[in-house]
């Protein structure tokens, strides 16, 4: 009987335990939870180099940054639903960036996508803005730009 009290007692005081919430070693910092909610901006672009300088510009704005060699590649990673702004090469391999933004909106996605590339060709700029690019940068861009569209990507994500 005396057992049975004791175990009742401890089953009380255990109901609404956290480990979470009661270890130092588990418990979240705010900062840790602002990392895990950071907007992610995926980027292709079939230059390794261009891909890595781009994903440690967006990492150092503070989001977290997914890359990718091809439009294919990015069309089948699990990344599709939770990129909050796509930034992509124009002519890559395969499918160019034209192209993806088609599939993408075929698919009935609507990612703010910024077209970054060598060859700024007025026809195809018209064509990516009037299918619902928010830019269309020649290389080499301005920073300031880029992070302005990325801000505006992000406006537009929280506004839908």
């Amino acid at each position: 009987m005396i057992l049975v009290a004791a175990i009742l007692t401890y089953i009380r005081s255990m109901q609404g335990f956290s480990p979470i919430r009661h270890s130092p070693s588990l418990r979240l910092s705010v900062e840790d939870q602002q990392l895990q909610h950071r907007p992610i901006i995926s980027i292709i672009d079939d230059d390794e180099s261009m891909r890595c300088a781009l994903k440690s510009f967006v990492t150092s704005l503070g989001f977290k940054a997914y890359t990718f060699a091809s439009a294919e590649q990015y069309l089948d990673s699990s990344h599709l639903d939770d990129t909050s702004c796509l930034i992509t090469d124009l002519q890559m391999p395969g499918l160019n960036g034209i192209e993806l933004q088609q599939s993408i909106l075929a698919q009935g996605r609507h990612i703010p996508i910024i077209f970054v590339t060598a060859f700024p060709e007025e026809r195809m700029r018209a064509r990516a803005i009037e299918a619902g690019a928010l830019g269309f940068l020649g290389k080499p861009f301005d920073s300031s730009t880029l992070v302005e569209l990325i801000e505006k990507a992000l406006e537009i994500g929280r506004k839908t």
